[in-house]
């Protein structure tokens, strides 16, 4: 037995003009010949066969899709799409006529009573019993032309890339007349193959692939992301503006920025699916910020701490307030011997006036000071750091965008 043909066409096709009762006919016996008719056509008829007269035939079934909407579940990965199924072929057993019936020409049957194509949709998601048509009655005329519409729902796994999140497009495989687009999704294009099947010992069959091209709507997630990071930019460069000496301010402005990082950095995770694939680009540009954001704190605590916090002047003095603290203690005075105190002090005095004397002697020297190296590489920090965020910047908006 020859197996059914499937061919993709958009079917336009329109019925013979029946004629109209005429008003004087009485609707109880229209409906006795619409019954009439429709036992004469079923009896003996065997919907578990090909409906034709020589099997050796093929059946071609018409098949189209208007698409009314789609979906894309980024969780578990599936496309679902809705549309209307347009199915014809001819039902050479379905075939009479009209003159004999009171001129009626067409007739509505059962989906249940008569043969139906044998369409499966191969990689559903819900599995291989779920049928993807709705049942609603078959439109047959007189000369034996089939016309089906069924509601149709599709759910099938679609492997989703989302390195170019939230600008991703994605190809799923599973004619599309018209559709109501999904507001955060876009229909690029969709495509049909047909290709026969053929196995070894068993008749060959006919396989549609179809490829929907869907790509996300990214205006909403592009804004949140490049905003955010816009402002994250601008706070860590303004440190860079401040006087070195301001060092808690530059810390506290690198630590919001960081802060801000994260939180976003943790939003992305929660939000995006976590379905073993590759990183999205958005995610390791976020790695990376937070890593440039990490080096230039590292940078400003290096750059205005040093020579603050560890002065030779400032350990001499804390030394004397030490030793002076010491040395007035009763109880160290009377157990202890005065001389190593007093030897101790001297020394300690002899170094400070050294000191205040190398200090005196380098603030008069005309050439570079440590303040203009400061400042030098501190000019130098911010150059590096904008080009690196600029850099960062515009990859990131050509990914999102």
């Amino acid at each position: 037995m020859k197996g059914f043909v499937i061919l993709i066409l958009l079917v336009h096709h329109s019925l013979g003009d029946s004629n109209p009762f005429t008003a004087d006919q009485d609707n109880a016996s229209k409906d006795n010949w619409i019954s009439r008719l429709y036992k004469d056509k079923l009896k003996g008829y065997n919907k578990g066969s090909r409906p034709v007269h020589n099997h050796d035939h093929n059946t071609t079934v018409y098949l189209a899709l208007s698409l009314n909407h789609i979906d894309v579940d980024d969780l578990h990965q599936e496309l679902s799409v809705n549309a209307w199924s347009i199915m014809t072929w001819v039902d050479e057993y379905l075939k009479w006529e009209p003159k004999n019936y009171m001129n009626i020409d067409s007739l509505h049957f059962d989906d249940d009573d008569i043969w139906m194509p044998d369409i499966t949709l191969y990689n559903s998601a819900q599995g291989s019993d779920v049928q993807p048509f709705g049942h609603v009655p078959v439109l047959a005329n007189s000369v034996g032309q089939t016309y089906w519409f069924p509601p149709t729902h599709f759910v099938v796994k679609c492997d989703l890339d989302l390195r170019k999140w939230p600008s991703d497009q994605h190809d799923c495989l599973v004619m599309v007349n018209n559709y109501e687009e999904n507001k955060q999704w876009t229909l690029v294009k969709v495509s049909a193959t047909r290709s026969l099947i053929n196995i070894e010992g068993h008749d060959s069959y006919v396989e549609i692939d179809y490829t929907f091209t869907v790509k996300r709507h990214a205006k909403a997630h592009a804004t949140y992301i490049t905003q955010t990071t816009l402002v994250i930019i601008l706070v860590v460069l303004v440190s860079y503006f401040l006087p070195l000496d301001c060092f808690f301010s530059r810390m506290l402005l690198h630590l919001f920025a960081m802060g801000v990082l994260i939180s976003c950095y943790f939003t992305l995770f929660n939000y995006l699916p976590d379905n073993g694939g590759p990183v999205p680009l958005v995610v390791r540009y976020y790695s990376g910020t937070l890593i440039l954001t990490t080096i230039s704190l590292l940078s400003t605590i290096f750059l205005t701490s040093q020579g603050n916090c560890c002065s030779s002047t400032t350990s001499v003095n804390f030394s004397r307030k030490l030793i002076g603290a010491i040395s007035s203690a009763p109880v160290l005075r009377n157990s202890m011997p005065q001389q190593p105190y007093n030897h101790l002090e001297a020394e300690m005095v002899e170094e400070g006036e050294a000191t205040q004397t190398e200090s005196s002697t380098y603030n008069e020297d005309p050439g570079i000071s440590s303040l203009h190296i400061k400042r030098v590489v501190n000019f130098l920090l911010l150059v590096l750091f904008t080009v690196a965020y600029l850099v960062d910047y515009v990859v990131l908006r050509s990914v999102t965008i």
